[in-house]
């Protein structure tokens, strides 16, 4: 019983739609925004795989370039949503002079979490590589939200790590998967304890990374924001320059909505 207790506080703590107001709603409402943006400013597709879960939703501006780019990685617990879930976000990097591009990324229980990483790897390498030919100025920023934003950190971390990205813009993040393990959460991913801490930021080295500037939510669940807390604290250590910041009234949802305001004041 008291084990059943413990997975079920877990998954109560690692639920973000049990602390949100109507994540449902949410999420509807960004898919209608980002519909009526593809309808009225198509973006590119690019491919980097053979799959459909493995392309670019690239959003370029009107006019010539060079404009540097906001590459994004989409949440859902590595094991929902599209690139569409935040096509949305396209509209305020746009007004700004900026490309956006949103990455899909194949899913659990298919694909793990380290062919995840690999893809969106893949996905910002074509990015680069066919920058020039978009009128990208070759200045890329990486973004995630939630899980994306686990995937955004992976993917500048070891042996195989993305060079050259200019900062990371992570939102209501997940950096640490041990406490999933076991969890209704871990059931398409099959974690084991060992694959857990390894796929976790905080339990690694984060020398070398590029700035981040971590955004969560004031209703985020409260282990989120708590893992916020410590990523700043490992990078801190770590030499990388970070920044916290918490938006006011926003859920773990809506927080993607207001994001292009903390990364343009800081990058002002």
């Amino acid at each position: 019983m008291l084990r059943d207790a413990e997975f079920a506080a877990r998954e109560h703590a690692y639920s973000p739609s049990r602390w949100a107001r109507n994540h449902e709603a949410t999420l509807a409402r960004q898919a209608r925004l980002g519909e009526q943006l593809r309808t009225s400013h198509s973006p590119e597709r690019l491919a980097y795989g053979s799959a459909p879960s493995e392309g670019v939703n690239l959003f370029l501006p009107e006019g010539e370039g060079p404009w540097p780019l906001m590459a994004f990685l989409h949440g859902g617990y590595w094991q929902e949503l599209t690139a569409s879930a935040t096509d949305f976000m396209a509209l305020h990097w746009l007004k700004q002079g900026w490309a956006f591009a949103s990455l899909d990324y194949p899913l659990a229980p298919e694909a793990s979490i380290e062919t995840m990483v690999a893809s969106c790897q893949q996905g910002v390498d074509v990015l680069r590589r066919k920058a020039s030919g978009y009128g990208l100025s070759g200045r890329i920023h990486l973004g995630g939200h939630s899980a994306g934003a686990q995937l955004a950190l992976m993917s500048c971390l070891g042996k195989t790590a993305l060079c050259d990205i200019e900062s990371l813009l992570l939102a209501s993040g997940i950096y640490d998967l041990r406490p999933l393990v076991g969890t209704y959460i871990d059931a398409p991913l099959g974690l084991d304890a060992e694959q857990a801490e390894h796929l976790s930021p905080l339990c690694q080295a984060l020398q070398g990374l590029p700035p981040l500037q971590l955004v969560h939510g004031e209703l985020d669940p409260p282990a989120f924001r708590t893992q916020g807390e410590a990523m700043k604290v490992l990078a801190q250590a770590s030499g990388v320059e970070v920044g916290l910041s918490s938006r006011a009234g926003c859920d773990h949802f809506d927080i993607i909505e207001s994001l292009h305001q903390e990364f343009m004041f800081f990058n002002g």
